[in-house]
């Protein structure tokens, strides 16, 4: 069981451990959302209450809170503030019972950060769990959605005041309406989804996931070497460092196309210059496939990351120029991602980037 108020230091920590699990383009959000929860925390005199889901009535209805884009970056055009709480109450209205706890829709990037500056603004309790437990670029891509939970009613709200309440229930079709009125409403939209009671969130989320960005965190903005790093992240994540390589060539780098997904497919190539192994990485909003020397390595659900070798620092899509030197790393999702319906949701066919994975990864 989780009860405790959050610091000011969980919360450096917390953005260290989401960048990490979300190697994406964009990190100056979760950077913005980290600073602004910072300034709430010295405000308030205190951080929000994080509580397992346990610890709330199983009757108790929770929802998670979520950024999802099309079109435009948050930091391009910064949130004022009131976005979430403007949808948590539309949602209120539209169940009909108070919500008492929120959670992110996803444990990685700024949509890990969103919730706790949420919950200090409302004094909602934020729940230790996530229906991804790292980040998958389609809405409909939970283990709620597994489990045959609806993803409606949704409530949103733009960057100019704008709102909406979906009544949605199928997941899939949440994610392309939802994506479709995020760029109406002017390239992104605060949501609010997946109003599930606790017990639900129980049974079928990923379950401390909050914490574990913590510890992922507290190990990455330690002092230690770079190879003691790795050796707590490995026994805490089960986590592999696959190769040390430098940038070669990259194929263009995400941007928003195709109604319904969320960009395009772009490619990096590297070497590892040791053994002359050649790397490709397969990229849509973050990686999706590692391949060494035309053989798969990791592929998703699996998380696959990078951090520069010289600190073990987070490092971003941004981090793929030509010339530079990257340790590129994978370790496990979500146990329920690798059931045969899991998998069928996120495997890179699912997300129409390459082709079926056949075989599983090399090792």
């Amino acid at each position: 069981m989780t009860r405790r108020r959050l610091t000011a230091a969980d919360m450096g920590h917390l953005c260290t451990g989401a960048m990490f699990v979300a190697c994406t383009i964009d990190h100056e959000s979760a950077l913005q959302y980290r600073d602004m929860t910072l300034g709430l925390i010295e405000l308030n005199g205190e951080g929000p209450l994080l509580v397992s889901a346990d610890d709330l009535d199983p009757a108790a209805m929770t929802t998670s809170t979520g950024f999802v884009n099309r079109g435009l970056m948050f930091s391009e055009m910064i949130p004022i503030g009131d976005e979430f709480e403007t949808a948590l109450n539309l949602l209120q209205g539209r169940l009909g019972v108070p919500l008492q706890g929120i959670f992110p829709l996803a444990a990685a990037s700024v949509n890990a950060m969103v919730p706790v500056s949420v919950a200090l603004q409302t004094g909602l309790p934020l729940v230790d769990a996530d229906p991804m437990g790292r980040v998958f670029p389609l809405v409909s891509q939970t283990t709620l959605a597994l489990a045959g939970m609806s993803a409606g009613p949704i409530a949103l709200t733009g960057p100019t005041g704008e709102t909406a309440v979906v009544d949605v229930v199928a997941p899939a079709r949440a994610e392309r309406i939802v994506r479709a009125l995020a760029s109406e409403l002017g390239g992104w939209a605060a949501t609010a989804s997946y109003p599930v009671t606790a017990a639900v969130l129980q049974e079928h989320g990923v379950i401390g996931s909050i914490s574990r960005l913590i510890e992922i965190g507290q190990i990455l903005d330690s002092a230690q070497h770079t190879q003691a790093k790795y050796a707590q992240l490995t026994t805490l994540l089960g986590m592999r460092k696959v190769i040390r390589a430098r940038v070669t060539d990259v194929e263009g780098l995400s941007r928003p196309s195709v109604p319904g997904l969320p960009d395009r497919p772009s490619s990096a190539t590297l070497v590892d210059e040791a053994q002359g192994r050649i790397v490709r990485l397969e990229i849509q909003n973050e990686i999706l496939m590692m391949l060494v020397d035309g053989a798969i390595q990791a592929v998703v659900p699996d998380v696959i990351t990078m951090v520069r070798p010289e600190d073990a620092s987070v490092a971003s899509l941004d981090d793929l120029w030509v010339g530079n030197k990257l340790d590129l790393i994978s370790f496990p999702a979500a146990p329920q991602w690798y059931s045969p319906e899991g998998r069928a949701l996120v495997e890179p066919m699912a997300m129409h980037v390459v082709g079926h994975v056949r075989g599983g990864r090399a090792r």
